[in-house]
């Protein structure tokens, strides 16, 4: 058998206490060592992938929250995460949902990779979700950006998160129903400033927090403007489906949709003529979910097929929830207006324009590189620029 090798008391005692604790250093010091450096080598189109995405959950302040950041290229090729969105409901919701068949979301991200070291500090990116979304509501977005080198954070919002609406479809309401009330957001985000700034988990130390953005879905566009308009921290604003009401100046990007019933074009333009360095995105055609991959749990047909034959279930909340859910989505309903006639655009048209402008955006705004939003997309697609 081979035998561990040890410090032998054969020399005098300072000199080997001194060889063993210097071995002992150098361990250390190897075990700590910074990972290799590797650049980000990204290719020249924004809406292109750049490098590997890992994906972290921390807890702040009580509240789930999931990181992506870009990867080590070790984690190039390894199994990507799917999303058991059933499995992040409450034990009494999944109960009651136990015979309905809730999608996953599929993502290009690895659980707990180790995070690249890029020589130089990330910049970040905070989301906020939208009513009845959740923190990975917009994966494909959120996953986009950290390839591109962006450290995104994004929390569940206490009262407006999927799993405080969908305790409330219930009659009677199951325990964690709690809609309503003052907008979480703002705080939420406060809280996850004052945790980078001081713990920052997988991410410590890898953070640039001079270069820091905001961005949110409907009521998360909401936030986006609210907290956006108050803590000059933020240096890029993308408000997704919201009105832009952001009266500093600081750059703006508003991405919408022409089609959305539930935030209406006409809702979304009086603000946008109110910012001082704003880009307007308009995806002609385009739902309210365009900018999230909430129409991938299909919610219109487990609605009608699982939930609405049901005693238990309130029936009016569910219709709002349906309208809601698939406002934007295949077979939703869109309003009579020309554009809308043939159905909602194509999720699969609206998505790569959603990853290169807000990439580009972010690039332009926070880092000061690349052209920026571009004039044209292509047929579908119009470009306004504010004052």
């Amino acid at each position: 058998m081979r035998r561990a090798r040890s410090c032998r008391f054969s020399a005098p005692l300072l000199v080997l206490l001194a060889a063993c604790a210097g071995g002992a250093d150098d361990k250390a010091d190897a075990d700590t060592a910074a990972p290799a450096v590797e650049p980000l080598d990204l290719p020249d189109d924004p809406g292109a992938d750049g490098a590997p995405v890992g994906v972290a959950s921390v807890d702040v302040g009580g509240r789930p929250v999931a990181i992506w950041y870009p990867a080590a290229e070790s984690a190039r090729g390894q199994p990507t995460e799917t999303v058991d969105v059933k499995g992040l409901l409450s034990a009494e919701v999944q109960a009651a949902l136990a015979d309905v068949p809730v999608p996953s979301l599929p993502t290009r991200a690895v659980r707990d990779a180790p995070v690249r070291n890029t020589g130089e500090p990330l910049p970040v990116l905070l989301f906020s979700h939208g009513f009845g979304g959740m923190r990975y509501q917009s994966v494909d977005l959120t996953v986009h950006l950290a390839s591109r080198g962006y450290v995104v954070v994004a929390p569940d919002h206490a009262g407006r998160s999927l799993g405080d609406l969908l305790p409330c479809i219930f009659s009677p309401p199951l325990p964690g129903c709690a809609l309503g009330g003052a907008d979480p957001g703002p705080d939420d985000m406060r809280a996850l400033l004052d945790w980078l700034e001081q713990d920052g988990g997988p991410v410590a130390g890898r953070v640039d927090l001079d270069r820091l953005g905001l961005f949110g879905h409907s009521a998360g566009g909401g936030t986006t403007s609210t907290l956006g308009e108050a803590d000059p921290r933020f240096g890029a604003l993308l408000v997704m489906a919201a009105p832009p009401a952001v009266q500093r100046d600081v750059p703006v990007l508003l991405m919408d949709g022409t089609c959305d019933t539930i935030i209406p074009e006409e809702d979304v333009l009086p603000s946008f003529g109110g910012l001082q360095d704003g880009v307007r995105v308009a995806l002609v055609g385009a739902g309210h979910l365009a900018f999230s991959d909430l129409c991938a749990l299909d919610m219109g047909t487990l609605a009608d097929e699982h939930l609405a034959p049901r005693d238990d279930v309130n029936g009016a909340i569910l219709g709002s929830l349906v309208q809601l859910a698939t406002d934007g989505c295949p077979g939703g309903a869109p309003p009579d207006r020309p554009e809308c006639a043939d159905g909602f655009l194509p999720l699969e048209v609206s998505a790569p324009v959603v990853r290169a402008a807000a990439t580009a955006f972010f690039d332009a705004a926070l880092g000061g590189s690349g052209p920026g939003v571009l004039d044209d997309y292509g047929a579908g697609v119009e470009v306004q620029r504010g004052p």
